[in-house]
């Protein structure tokens, strides 16, 4: 049997950038890695993020981190914090390891952050890349009840648990939640490698009325 190095720290790194660039190039974003500083807004100062994704009206600051964790939390709060004020521009980030479609939603959105990430999601459907936008689609459902309910530390929850939380509390309508427990087994068999599972456009906007449903009620 034939035996393989691991991967060292730099090529696990590259693979994970190059996944990151088909991401937003194939929904139509100017992909740049180690961005320079004249390519930045002044508001960002000295810091220098490790990936950017430009499209009109929209800028998106990528951080990768190895993962989650205390120390990466308290610099992620520093930086989080050069954005207040500007609307246009948003920062996403990713651990390396994890899912880099699901890694990119924050853990504390902000509901016009969480509706321009529903927007993505319709690009990366209108790209024709339904598999990616449905996973993240539901990402976002677990984002939006994080946000309505401001959990900070983002516990994970099944999506049978998730829709039922929803439900259970209000934040959304019956039929929606009977529509979303329909999706759970096609997302399960995605998330499962079931190559032959395809979601449909409609599939999508259903998890996504689900989170604009639970976003309306926070009113923001």
């Amino acid at each position: 049997m034939a035996s393989y190095a691991p991967l060292s720290r730099r090529e696990v790194e590259t693979q994970f950038m190059e996944r990151l660039r088909g991401r937003y190039e194939d929904a139509g974003f100017r992909f740049t890695l180690h961005p320079r500083a004249e390519q930045l807004p002044d508001f960002l100062g000295s810091y220098l993020p490790d990936a950017l994704a430009e499209k009109p009206g929209r800028n998106i600051v990528i951080e990768v981190k190895d993962r989650p964790g205390p120390s990466s939390d308290h610099s992620l709060q520093d930086i989080r914090g050069l954005f207040d004020g500007h609307p246009d521009w948003h920062l996403h980030v990713a651990f390396i390891g994890g899912d880099p479609l699901q890694s990119l939603v924050l853990d504390t959105a902000a509901p016009e952050l969480l509706r321009s990430h529903i927007e993505e999601v319709r690009d990366l459907r209108r790209a024709g890349h339904r598999r990616a936008a449905f996973i993240m689609a539901w990402s976002l459902l677990e984002t939006a009840l994080r946000l309505r309910e401001e959990e900070a530390e983002g516990r994970a929850r099944a999506p049978g648990t998730l829709v039922q939380t929803l439900a259970m509390q209000g934040y959304i309508e019956p039929e929606t939640e009977r529509r979303g427990r329909g999706l759970i087994d096609l997302r399960n068999r995605i998330v499962h490698g079931d190559l032959m599972a395809e979601p449909t456009d409609a599939d999508i906007e259903q998890v996504l009325a689900a989170v604009e449903e639970t976003v309306s009620v926070t009113g923001g």
